[in-house]
């Protein structure tokens, strides 16, 4: 491995200021998507079809996209225009007031901007293995960035509307494509590991496939996805119900991201404690019961504590995934799976589970889907137990 020493430090820097910019500007918009739309007078199907428009195209997009780039020498250059295309699309997603023009803005949006996620988290991986610094080092600025555009966006979406959320995103992602340029551009593609397989869509799902562990994980993220979606739709729909404030909505999304910051540089060394694996057990059982909590108590103090306390689970998920399946692939490969299992599959499930989250929510209310995401996280934490690694419990490996 080299030294932090041995790597440039603008590398790590400017590659943590575009998570900054880059995951971090999603604060703008993020949490009061689905509030904007039901301003717009969208039922929760409507909403639903609008989530599963993006998925559909990330599903068969975003593998494609990244074994595609990950070949090409300028890599770097085809993600900066993705990026700005995606800031782009923000603005106009902003601008519209009727069912169909998003529909088709989305579609174009999600074509653009499917592959960004896993090409950049490959990117990250690469970097902080090189500068002996782990994934979460780089990863909690995301959640900094976060804090920063949620804290902005709620006072300027209370004074100037929702469109002030979707300029913010866009001027973020604009500043990120920008922060490509200060990156070498190795870290985009495979062309420096030259004794290393090149990227192919149909190797990396062959790796899945055959590796019980992975199969095992990519089973529980389907049964999450599938029962967590409505939550995740429509918690902040809920809040707003239950009479929260844009501002107290803003303050409830930034919560888990003040957690994050520290325990994401603690997440990095547990995990070589504990092992990948039973890390992400542990954060699936906390999110667990987290649901049940709200379930039963379902008020605005309730969810803002849990919100809270859930920062500590989101960590513990976060680098217990990327470790997961950074230490069961081949380098080359890494940034193909990162896709099928971060867009991909996510992509599938939200195809149908959106949209019947959505009907659920109109059908019973919100607070029900609590009880839906539990199961989901039960569910996966039972596959993930039965296709554990061996020796996962007495050696702490992933």
């Amino acid at each position: 491995m080299i030294t932090s020493s041995r790597l440039p430090s603008k590398d790590l820097f400017f590659a943590r200021f575009y998570y900054f910019t880059f995951m971090g500007g999603w604060g703008f918009v993020m949490p009061f998507a689905n509030l904007f739309y039901t301003s717009l007078g969208f039922s929760g199907k409507q909403i639903g079809l609008i989530t599963s428009t993006s998925a559909i195209v990330g599903m068969i997009a975003s593998p494609i996209w990244v074994s595609t780039v990950k070949r090409h020498p300028l890599a770097h250059r085809i993600l900066q225009v993705a990026i700005f295309f995606g800031a782009v699309g923000y603005y106009f997603i902003g601008r519209q007031t009727e069912f169909l023009p998003i529909i088709i803005v989305v579609f174009l949006h999600s074509l653009a901007a499917s592959g960004i996620l896993p090409l950049s988290d490959s990117m990250v991986v690469m970097v902080s293995q090189e500068s002996g610094k782990g994934y979460g080092s780089v990863r909690a600025w995301a959640s900094l960035g976060w804090i920063v555009s949620l804290l902005t966006a709620g006072r300027l979406i209370e004074r100037f509307g929702y469109i002030a959320g979707f300029i913010g995103v866009s001027i973020m992602w604009t500043v990120a494509a920008a922060l490509v340029f200060f990156i070498q551009p190795h870290y985009f593609n495979t062309a420096k590991n030259q004794d290393q397989p090149k990227p192919h869509l149909r190797v990396a799902i062959q790796r899945v496939l055959q590796d019980r562990t992975l199969l095992g994980f990519a089973i529980a993220l389907v049964a999450i996805g599938f029962l967590n979606s409505g939550v995740l739709q429509f918690e902040n729909v809920f809040l707003a119900q239950l009479g929260a404030s844009k501002r107290l909505i803003s303050v409830a999304g930034i919560l888990s991201a003040i957690v994050e910051l520290p325990f994401m540089v603690y997440a990095d060394r547990y995990v070589h404690r504990v092992g990948a694996h039973r890390l992400l057990l542990f954060a699936l059982a906390m999110t667990f019961v987290q649901r049940l909590i709200v379930l039963l108590l379902p008020t605005i103090p309730i969810i803002m504590i849990v919100r809270f306390i859930g920062g500590i689970a989101f960590s513990f998920y976060t680098i217990s995934f990327i470790g997961l399946i950074s230490s069961r692939t081949q380098p080359s490969e890494t940034g193909i799976v990162l896709a099928l299992y971060t867009v991909t599959i996510s992509g599938l499930v939200n195809i149908v589970a959106s949209p019947i989250g959505g009907a659920i929510f109109d059908a019973i209310g919100a607070r029900w889907l609590y009880a839906f995401s539990a199961a989901g996280y039960i569910i996966g934490a039972v596959s993930l137990w039965i296709t554990r690694p061996p020796d996962t419990f007495k050696t702490g490996e992933a």
